[in-house]
């Protein structure tokens, strides 16, 4: 049996991530260096604290797509649902005009609910009735997102002057007003342990892993795939909108815009974190980078410069969607050429075994004597 490699090993400490997620730490810890060369601000409290708040937002709503994907589905649903979270936030609890005056977690409960809701009709959907979970969910993007543009009517709804509005900007251990651990990156550390306790320490997670990598296989061992499945898109959409909570409170003020387009940052977080499109791939930590380089490369498109000469050159802003797009991209087709490498190998090995089979009681009593 081959020994594990000292990356292998490292990735275990680690939560189980491979040389794919290793990798990508690697890069990421490159990115980081070269923006800090570049932009001493880059490594400023105000530009961490703020970064590494984006980096938790995001990631809380990737874990939950890293459980669908994980079993080889897929949720485009999780921006609208992120925004619809805290529509229904605002109109439940704003005290300014336009809000019905409850208390904060009123709004908070009855968001969680419906979004959780949601999540569990677009699982029973998919599982039950035998539908591409592309279809169900793109449809529940659109569908959602079209309640929350008719919850506000079009236009916003704000806290007003809500102490809800200061949840994401405090946290524990304030120097110079800024937080070292801001209440959102709190909850990002609280989905990273359950979620990887979920995924990695549970049969539940093994049942995920085992959809992923053959459904067939799974329901014929005695695995309710259905279920498992359905609970999955329960968990995506939950997390969804805790994470619409924290993105409510950092922002203020609620349209049905918000969340545009990141169900597609949470899934180009979950690939370049090693999760698989395919599915029966994927872990916690490999989100966590994923998201992280997601961030920091959308955080370093502002902060990047060059000094030539007397002259300072930056990067043009209006580039950004061009940098993410090309990192998305970039990703599915490494995800490709690891799939290819990946076969290829298998196919070797089994080659080896046929070509040189192991010697049976027939072939021994058959042979030669010496």
């Amino acid at each position: 049996m081959e020994r594990p490699s000292a990356i292998d090993r490292i990735g275990r400490m680690l939560g189980g991530i491979g040389r794919r997620e290793m990798g990508m730490l690697g890069a990421l810890i490159v990115i980081c260096l070269g923006l800090w060369a570049s932009n001493s601000d880059f490594v400023g409290q105000s530009n961490v604290a703020n970064t590494v708040r984006q980096i938790s937002m995001l990631g809380i709503f990737s874990i939950g797509s890293a459980f669908v994907i994980i079993t080889g589905g897929i949720d485009l649903s999780v921006g609208s649902l992120v925004g619809l979270t805290g529509v229904i936030i605002a109109r439940v609890s704003s005290p300014a005009q336009g809000g019905a005056h409850y208390p904060i977690w009123v709004g908070i409960l009855v968001a969680l609910a419906v979004v959780t809701t949601i999540g569990l009709i677009q699982g029973l959907l998919i599982t039950m009735l035998d539908l591409q979970s592309f279809i169900v969910t793109l449809g529940g993007m659109l569908l959602i997102r079209g309640v929350s543009q008719t919850i506000v009517h079009g236009g916003t709804l704000g806290f007003g002057d809500s102490p809800f509005q200061d949840f994401a900007n405090n946290g524990l251990f304030v120097i110079n007003g800024e937080p070292l651990i801001s209440y959102p990156t709190l909850v990002f550390l609280i989905a990273i342990i359950v979620g990887g306790y979920l995924l990695h320490f549970t049969v539940f997670g093994r049942y995920i892993y085992a959809i992923g990598g053959n459904r067939d296989a799974a329901a014929y061992s005695g695995i309710p795939v259905k279920k498992v499945e359905t609970l999955t898109y329960v968990i995506s959409a939950f997390l969804a909108g805790v994470a619409g909570v924290c993105y409510a409170s950092y922002i203020g003020q609620m349209s049905h815009y918000v969340g545009i387009a990141y169900e597609l940052y949470a899934i180009a977080a979950c690939v370049l974190g090693g999760c698989s499109l395919r599915g029966g791939e994927g872990t916690v930590i490999g989100v966590v980078i994923g998201s992280s380089l997601m961030r920091v490369i959308d955080n370093g498109i502002d902060m990047f410069q060059l000094h030539i000469g007397n002259i300072l050159w930056k990067l043009d802003t209006n580039w950004k969607l061009i940098v993410i797009g090309g990192v998305i991209l970039i990703a599915v087709i490494l995800d490709q050429i690891v799939h290819l490498v990946q076969a290829a190998r298998r196919t070797r090995a089994a080659g080896a075994v046929t070509t040189n089979p192991e010697p049976t009681e027939e072939t021994l009593g058959t042979a030669s004597p010496p």
